[in-house]
């Protein structure tokens, strides 16, 4: 039955349980500022009571247990949402700098050079018997041509940035899977049995699955010990306390010209981990899509210009022809390989032809016919070439063309139906293929007077512009695609369509940004701690703290009466 000693046993368990919820309260507001810190609350229950004729009499309050405040289908909501928003803000910043590349609209971008080239062959076209108005369209050629060669450059500086993300990724998403397995032998170890719940374990464990989460997508479940198991792109990564680590290996099959990228896989199964979404996804994409999508474009238009100016410029003559030695700049394989099938940049259309066109001393051309057909090799288009009164031909290291005329005589190029001059790159006005290599021919840079102008065979009709015309013309010829679109359109259909990938990739960013936002927001209400609302606590449990120390004070004076009375 009840006593005073009763009354000093319920005041007391209030003690401790208004004790115990300060401590925790204490605890909430000092940890208000850790980053994953999950508020915690005490559980109180009524002791087994005492069972009277009359009723029940309570012994008091018992501290059922602390559990951290923690909602799972929102922290599995924003999980699912993180990757998306990892993979949204890692494009979003690369298409940033993709754009800064091209430095369009302004001074020093592809488009003013694409313009200002076409420009000077206007004028060049003119007043072709000027050497400045060569010597100026040559300079335009080799500034687009750098132009050209800079964006190149920097696209694949990105791509390596791109792959130096994939290597930090895979060494974050090591380094959080090695702590994870860590913690979840912790976790095991402190709950065995049931007895209680490793909060603050379980928060570093909650946080490090946040971060991992922003990498790569996962998916995770819960044992009945509290160890997590989790998958990253469907595959097994950590199960309980162990992890298999990743590892980035360089892989040439990735891209011929690029032996340095990483491929990555599981280290003790050598299997090949392919996320969909997350910071990794997205530098995957980044590197092997969307940049060599960008590098690409950028080839084709500078292969285009090289082939289109080539073309005219190999069979035309300017005021002087070539004396002395020519060599082709576009190697084959070998010497005895078909050139349709040797290597060559550019297409040939065979069967075909070109003439050599050679002038004595007086002037007097002299024009022969070499045919290409689909059979024709390096090594027998010398024989051809050689068999051309005064021209001798040779083949270099098994792979370059060099023409050269008899001493006395100069030779140039006419009718070119094969584009045999245009692969091999023998008196082109550019040379190289793409965008990273396109350069200027050094001969005509040393010589502007070779710069074609005209189609005549004439050596005396130096006002000849035909030529010129030609190439000032390729400003609005329809050379890409299906005969759809020039030069210049080409390249701005290109800007725009990279603009709207970048503008849609900032509002999908948007979008993520707001939906992880407001998972986290609904997560703080439920575990983050409002510091107004534990002080509000601190002084319920410190009143209730009071009044037990009321009930043990008044006690005892009861019982010292008693005492007294007993005297």
């Amino acid at each position: 039955m009840g006593t005073l000693f009763s009354s000093f046993d319920i005041a007391t368990s209030g003690l401790q349980a208004a004790q115990i919820q300060l401590d925790v309260a204490g605890n909430n507001i000092a940890n208000v500022n850790r980053e994953g810190y999950s508020r915690q609350r005490v559980n109180l229950a009524s002791r087994v009571p005492i069972y009277m004729p009359y009723g029940q009499v309570g012994r008091g309050v018992a501290v059922a247990g602390i559990e951290r405040l923690r909602d799972t289908f929102l922290d599995a909501a924003f999980r699912r949402q993180n990757p998306n928003l990892g993979f949204s803000e890692l494009t979003a910043r690369f298409f940033s700098q993709i754009e800064s590349i091209f430095q369009e609209p302004g001074p020093d971008g592809a488009g003013i050079r694409i313009n200002s080239f076409f420009d000077s062959l206007n004028d060049f076209a003119n007043n072709v018997e000027s050497i400045p108005a060569r010597q100026a369209a040559i300079s335009e050629a080799g500034a687009l041509a750098d132009t050209l060669n800079i964006i190149s450059r920097r696209v694949n500086e990105l791509r390596s940035n791109a792959n130096a993300e994939v290597f930090d990724a895979v060494s974050q998403i090591n380094s959080l899977g090695e702590q994870i397995s860590r913690l979840n032998g912790q976790i095991r170890v402190l709950e065995r049995g049931g007895a209680r719940e490793a909060s603050d374990l379980r928060d570093d464990r909650d946080l490090l699955v946040d971060q991992l989460s922003r990498l790569v997508d996962v998916t995770y479940r819960e044992r009945t010990n509290g160890e997590l198991d989790i998958q990253i792109a469907g595959e097994e990564f950590v199960s309980g306390d162990f992890f298999q680590r990743l590892e980035t290996v360089r892989d040439a099959t990735l891209d011929a010209k690029r032996p340095d990228l990483f491929r990555v896989q599981f280290v003790a199964s050598g299997r090949q981990l392919n996320p969909s979404n997350g910071e990794l996804a997205a530098a995957l994409d980044l590197r092997d899509r969307v940049l060599v999508q960008v590098d690409n474009q950028m080839d084709e238009l500078a292969a285009t210009l090289i082939q289109q100016v080539n073309q005219i410029q190999t069979q035309g003559n300017g005021l002087s022809n070539f004396e002395g030695a020519v060599r082709s700049t576009n190697p084959t394989v070998d010497g005895t390989t078909a050139l349709v099938s040797a290597g060559l940049p550019f297409d040939l259309d065979v069967p075909g032809s070109f003439d050599v066109v050679v002038y004595d001393a007086a002037g007097v051309p002299t024009v022969s016919t070499i045919n290409v057909t689909n059979t024709t090799t390096l090594d027998g288009l010398a024989v051809q070439l050689s068999g051309v009164a005064n021209i001798n031909a040779t083949v270099i290291n098994g792979r370059t063309l060099e023409i050269e005329g008899a001493a006395g005589f100069s030779f140039g190029f006419a009718n070119d139906s094969a584009g045999a001059l245009t692969a091999l790159g023998i008196n082109g006005l550019f040379t190289g293929s793409n965008a990273g290599n396109i350069s200027i021919n050094a001969d005509i840079q040393a010589r502007p007077e070779l710069l074609a102008s005209g189609f005549s065979l004439d050596p005396l009709e130096t006002g000849d512009n035909t030529a010129a015309l030609a190439l000032a013309a390729l400003r609005d010829a329809t050379v890409f695609g299906n005969n759809e679109a020039t030069i210049n359109e080409f390249y701005e259909q290109f800007l725009t369509t990279t603009g709207v990938d970048a503008r849609a990739n900032l509002d999908r960013l948007r979008v993520d940004e707001a939906f992880v936002d407001d998972f986290q927001r609904r997560r703080e209400e439920i575990s983050g701690v409002n510091i107004d609302e534990e002080v509000t606590n601190l002084l319920l449990y410190q009143r209730a703290f009071e009044a037990s120390a009321r009930v043990i004070n008044t006690a005892d004076r009861m019982l010292e009466t008693l005492l007294n009375i007993a005297r």
